[in-house]
């Protein structure tokens, strides 16, 4: 518990810090920018490695994408939130809610990075604003990240995947990388204490476009789901 307090005080510190002293990426190219970001998101997790001793583990590299793809991660803890802006060659454009915009400096910097915010209460009219923003990135050599279900979810909790992940499969007619982690055996869904360990992250093959609607929503969440109890238990039973 001491040790996931220390943690959140000199992750916020760190993020405030990072976020005045780089005030001037406002008004610098977004690629500078970037990099800026990649290097902030390994410093927070070397601050988890020896303040917390969580390390990470990547599998299935061959299948991180090199080019634009749409990523569709499983969301335990706010880890992948941050890791995915290094693990990746480029930060991804990921999808966030828009509550997460009134944060200061985080927000600015959310949208300054090209990132995407929806009103998940919006219904519909969310999901249209989703596309429409996410068709103007084409141009990008940067993936998009989104999480099929939403929010973050427990482990062994029953998935429930929204259809905001199939818009965009058919909107933008480009491959779709499922992942699978088992983030919440470490940093748990509203819990301060956190237990050391490796987190495991599997990039699993990917989707191509043409799908009917119902193929690609069982498929993706079949793989997704299947690899990720398979890291759980793998982990639970000490095999990793």
């Amino acid at each position: 518990m001491i040790s996931g307090v220390i943690y959140y005080i000199i992750f916020s510190l760190n993020l405030l810090i990072f976020s005045i002293i780089f005030l001037p990426l406002f008004f610098l190219p977004r690629s500078i920018g970037l990099m800026i970001l990649r290097f902030w998101a390994r410093v927070s997790q070397s601050i988890l490695y020896y303040l917390c001793e969580i390390d990470f583990e990547i599998y299935g590299e061959e299948f991180i994408p090199k080019g634009k793809a749409l990523i569709a991660s499983k969301h335990q803890s706010t880890w992948e939130t941050i890791n995915f802006l290094h693990i990746l060659d480029q930060p991804p454009i990921m999808i966030l809610k828009k509550e997460l915009l009134f944060i200061p400096f985080f927000g600015q910097y959310a949208i300054k990075f090209g990132n995407i915010a929806i009103n998940r209460k919006a219904g519909i009219s969310a999901i249209k604003d989703m596309v429409r923003k996410a068709r103007k990135s084409k141009d990008q050599n940067r993936s998009i990240l989104i999480f099929p279900e939403g929010t973050r979810s427990a482990i062994n909790s029953d998935p429930e995947y929204k259809r905001g992940i199939l818009a965009l499969y058919k909107d933008l007619e480009i491959p779709c990388v499922p992942v699978a982690l088992n983030s919440g055996l470490f940093w748990p869904k509203d819990k301060l204490k956190k237990q050391p360990g490796k987190i495991l992250v599997e990039f699993l093959s990917p989707i191509q476009p043409g799908l009917s609607d119902d193929d690609f929503m069982r498929l993706l969440q079949t793989r997704i789901e299947d690899a990720t109890n398979r890291l759980i238990k793998s982990q639970q039973e000490g095999l990793f």
